[in-house]
């Protein structure tokens, strides 16, 4: 027995003094707690700290998620609101602007009532090459539009000339088109020439004003409009400003170097005239 009690000791103090600390949590807590229940007690309460610790924790995760979640949903809202706010801006836009274009028609059929006979047409496709300057038309023979009808754009200045035609679609040559020729009269002088493209002033947007009288008074800045000389095209429509006059290769007749007064490159939408009154 005394070799027992030697050999084990340490583990009999250390039992003794569990049993002391035991008795003395139960002597602190009073006689309706058993030791048993004390030590659990004891034993649980850090677990229960990190339990309650994780609990706290996970509900706050939740509300963060939640709030989160809540603001991601009225941010999606907000810019959806946006989208259809610019959506119902650009539609009105747009709506101005055919508002405009319809008042234009309408103004240019009062003032030219000649021009019998409008088609108004949507460009689809520009073609503008070295070597031509063209559109492609929503607008076809299916609407009455004919090969060499006038194009114009909505104050009624000269576009160009229809070229060809399909049921529902048509190319028009710009007037600074190479295989484009009209008719044309200075407004102060009334002389006489041919506006014709070129392909040295294609590319500058400019045409050529041909076969003036070698007498000619032309000067910088002077109006040109389509004559109407043999009927082919309505006359008194606004074709462009000279910039220059320059002399002919041969010496005699002088040209004009014309820009167009309609911006070809920014149009959308033209009419074309596909009946006229000829005016005497």
């Amino acid at each position: 027995m005394s070799d027992f009690f030697k050999n084990n000791w340490f583990l009999l103090l250390l039992v003794a003094a569990v049993v002391s600390a035991l008795l003395a949590v139960g002597s602190v807590t009073g006689a309706s707690s058993s030791i048993a229940e004390n030590v659990v007690n004891v034993l649980a309460t850090p677990f229960r700290s990190g339990a309650n610790s994780f609990a706290t924790w996970y509900n706050e995760r939740q509300i963060y998620r939640n709030d989160v979640t809540k603001l991601q949903e009225e941010n999606a809202a907000l810019k959806k609101k946006i989208a259809d706010m610019e959506e119902a801006i650009r539609q009105a836009e747009n709506d101005s602007d055919e508002n405009r274009r319809l008042r234009e028609w309408l103004g240019l059929r009062q003032q030219r009532r000649d021009l019998s006979d409008l088609e108004t047409a949507l460009i689809t496709e520009h073609a503008v090459s070295n070597w031509t300057a063209a559109v492609t038309l929503d607008k076809g023979t299916s609407h009455g539009v004919e090969v060499g009808d006038c194009v114009i754009d909505p104050t009624g200045a000269l576009v160009g000339v229809i070229a060809r035609a399909g049921l529902n679609w048509s190319t028009m040559r710009a007037i600074t088109d190479t295989d484009t020729s009209v008719g044309a009269q200075v407004f102060r002088t009334k002389e006489l020439g041919v506006l014709k493209g070129e392909f040295s002033l294609m590319e500058k947007g400019q045409a050529r004003l041909d076969y003036l009288p070698a007498d000619s008074q032309v000067l910088a800045g002077d109006l040109v409009v389509t004559s109407g000389v043999g009927g082919y095209y309505p006359s008194g429509l606004v074709i462009g400003t000279i910039d220059e006059v320059r002399p002919n290769d041969s010496g005699s007749a002088p040209y004009a170097v014309l820009t167009p007064q309609s911006d070809f490159n920014g149009l959308t939408q033209v009419a074309i005239i596909k009946s006229f009154d000829i005016v005497t």
